[in-house]
C-alpha cells in the first residue's frame, strides 16, 4: 500500500507534531526584543514594519522551507549575505510544513499570521500579508521572494539575493 501526502496548500499546521506546535507563539513585543529562537513567531506586516523602520535597512526573505529552486537558499546564507551587504535581514516563512528546520540558528524565524486574513489558503494570506508590507501584490513582482527596504521604505523586489545591492 501506498501513501501520499500533499503539503503546501494550506498553513500545515496540524502536520506539526507535539513538540512544534508547543513552540509556535504569537508575537507580542517587538521583532527586535526576540531572543529565544527554539521558537517559531507568528508575526503581522504591522510588526514588520515596526522592525524594518527600527532598523532602517532590511532584506526580508519570503522562506518556503521545502522550496528546492536554485532562487531558493537556507535562512543561514541569506542572513550572512544581507549582512556582509550592510542590511538587517527578516526570515518570514508562509507555512508550517519543514519550518522548524530553519529554527534554532542565531536568528529569529517569523511565520505569517494567518489569522488576519482569516484564511488557511497559503497563496492567499501570503498574497494579503505582503500587500499589507509592500504596498504591492507579489502577482506584480513577478513573485519575487526577496524584498529589500531602505531608510524604512520598500524600493525592490528581487528573485535572486545575489543580485540584492
Amino acid at each position: 500500500m501506498v501513501s501520499c501526502s500533499i503539503g503546501g496548500i494550506y498553513t500545515d499546521y496540524n502536520k506539526l507534531n507535539k513538540q512544534e506546535k508547543n513552540n509556535v507563539v504569537a508575537l507580542t513585543g517587538n521583532i527586535s526584543d526576540i531572543q529565544d529562537y527554539k521558537k517559531l513567531y507568528k508575526t503581522t506586516a504591522e510588526q514588520v514594519k515596526q522592525y524594518i523602520n527600527e532598523k532602517k535597512n532590511v532584506v526580508v526573505y519570503n522562506y518556503v522551507p521545502f522550496c528546492r529552486a536554485e532562487n531558493c537558499i537556507s535562512p543561514n546564507m541569506f542572513i550572512n549575505e544581507a549582512k556582509l551587504k550592510g542590511y538587517s535581514a527578516l526570515v518570514i516563512t508562509n507555512t508550517y510544513l519543514d519550518a522548524f528546520i530553519a529554527v534554532g540558528n542565531d536568528f529569529p524565524l517569523l511565520i505569517i499570521d494567518n489569522s488576519k486574513y482569516n484564511t488557511k489558503l497559503r497563496g492567499k494570506y501570503t498574497d494579503l500579508f505582503y500587500k499589507d508590507l509592500l504596498g504591492v501584490s507579489l502577482k506584480s513582482i513577478n513573485y519575487a521572494s526577496y524584498y529589500l527596504f531602505k531608510d524604512g521604505k520598500y524600493i525592490k523586489s528581487y528573485k535572486n539575493s545575489k543580485d540584492i545591492q
